[in-house]
């Protein structure tokens, strides 16, 4: 009876988690240990469940000559034996790295990743599998940790992301070697993993054979560290998701992020970095060149009363602080501060008076008059109705919604208050507060909130000698009163 190798049972245990039947798959295949058994496994897999449909993906980085030719030629010979559709294509990966003035491996990391994603999408696949082993989760962990990285990069190498799976991650090099040997099965050498001017070379031939002295066991318990730290991310990632609805972060067409800083400075400093990795995310697109000292600079900015608020991040993102707001934008500040048709459909208006203004929503038209003092019971007045004084308010007013950044003196208050912790003290939820009419002068200040609060230096006073009675209504009553109907 057939005895299934170790590597066949943690790769089935592993495909039942990351696939689905009908699944179409991207193999990347270098011609490396790796990816021949990663190959050689899905294939005989595919045949066991015919729903599967397979295809080689193999990017010539042109970098060891001949060397580089040979191994795109082995894999095109590798598609024929098992006629699976093979897609090859030759990039000088050092060439493009000197030009945009990158490393040599993350450029190389960019364009493989890019190839598969290009290549997925014209074969109309729907996932590529590439040949991590557990080896290489251990690599990353350290590498990562001699780097600085937080609790993310920390949890290593994903058995699934987005459209990549990893089902030999579970597997030891040890393992895949000894698969190579027994099934006799053949695949190349690329002989710069011996070069030692790379770091993850640095480690894998220095420095865990140096841990491996104080436990042998190295790889696997920096494996299953990882694991632990991935189940912490896990957590933290789903109170992250309630901390952005506690700050009130908000996304404007993945160009802007803002959020509240009196209440991201609330949370505990663990979310508070993962708010702004996030924040970056939202608007960036990934984290490539982020760093912690990004992201604990941001954090010092916000904490500032005075000096610089604003900070430049890496491809041309700026982050700034004004109102009480933490802005992080693509380009400078001055592309979006003041530029009223940047938020979301803002109305502005100005107010006939005497007269009626129909504000364009809410199907509500302000009624504006002038009327006495004696003519006035304060007795029945409601939200609806405001009572100002027309001196201070002047002839030229406005309506429009709320902006970030919006402050006024609320009725009964000596100070001003930010507009959003009105509406937080007011109970107004985040997906109403755009819908709230606002009253302002010549200057653009706060007179009133529609149906909330008017603003305390517009109220009526025994000084005041005229007042304004703007009143709100639905249009269809309003056409009627006028109609006499």
């Amino acid at each position: 009876m057939y005895a299934m190798h170790s590597i066949e049972q943690k790769f089935k245990k592993a495909m039942s988690l990351v696939t689905s039947p009908k699944d179409r798959i991207l193999v990347a295949v270098s011609g490396g240990p790796d990816s021949v058994v990663l190959l050689y496994l899905l294939n005989k897999y595919k045949l066991e469940s015919p729903n599967y449909t397979l295809a080689i993906a193999h990017l010539n980085h042109l970098t060891r000559g001949v060397d580089s030719n040979k191994d795109s030629d082995f894999v095109v010979g590798l598609g024929r034996h098992l006629d699976i559709e093979t897609f090859i294509e030759d990039v000088d990966v050092a060439l493009l790295s000197r030009q945009k003035k990158a490393s040599f491996q993350e450029s190389a990391r960019i364009i493989r990743y890019e190839f598969f994603e290009r290549i997925l999408a014209k074969w109309q696949g729907n996932l590529i599998a590439l040949g991590h082993n557990s080896d290489d989760q251990a690599e990353t962990f350290v590498m990562n940790l001699l780097r600085g990285s937080g609790l993310r990069g920390l949890t290593g190498i994903r058995s699934k992301r987005d459209a990549f799976i990893r089902p030999l991650r579970d597997c030891s090099r040890a393992e895949i070697e000894e698969y190579i040997l027994v099934n006799g099965l053949e695949s190349r050498c690329d002989k710069s993993n011996q070069e030692k001017c790379y770091l993850r070379n640095k480690i894998r031939l220095d420095l865990i054979p140096t841990l491996e002295l104080y436990n042998p066991n190295i790889k696997n318990s920096l494996v299953s560290t990882s694991r632990l730290l991935a189940d912490d991310d896990a957590y933290m990632e789903k109170q992250v998701i309630t901390a952005m609805r506690d700050v009130e972060f908000i996304i404007k067409n993945n160009n802007l992020v803002s959020l509240d800083i009196n209440l991201f400075n609330l949370q505990h400093p663990a979310l508070q970095k993962r708010l702004i990795r996030k924040a970056i995310l939202s608007v960036k697109g990934d984290l490539r060149s982020i760093s912690v000292r990004h992201v604990l600079n941001l954090m010092k900015i916000m904490k500032r009363e005075d000096g610089a608020k604003k900070m430049h991040l890496p491809d041309h993102l700026t982050a700034f602080c004004e109102n009480g707001e933490l802005l992080i934008c693509k380009g400078n500040h001055c592309d979006y501060v003041g530029d009223e048709s940047f938020f979301d459909d803002l109305m502005f208006k100005h107010i006939n008076i005497p007269g009626s203004t129909d504000i364009g929503f809410l199907d509500l038209c302000l009624s504006i008059k002038l009327v006495s003092k004696n003519s006035i019971d304060f007795r029945f007045t409601n939200s609806k109705k405001a009572y100002l004084d027309y001196d201070k308010t002047g002839t030229d007013l406005k309506v429009r919604v709320f902006r970030p950044g919006d402050r006024f003196i609320p009725l009964g208050m000596k100070g001003t208050k930010k507009l959003k912790s009105f509406f937080i003290d007011e109970k107004i939820p985040q997906s109403q507060r755009k819908s709230i009419p606002l009253l302002t002068s010549k200057n653009d200040d706060i007179i009133w909130v529609y149906d909330k609060r008017i603003g305390e230096r517009y109220r009526v006073t025994d000084k005041t000698s005229n007042i304004l009675l703007i009143e709100g209504m639905a249009t269809k009553n309003l056409i009627e009163k006028s109609l006499g109907t």
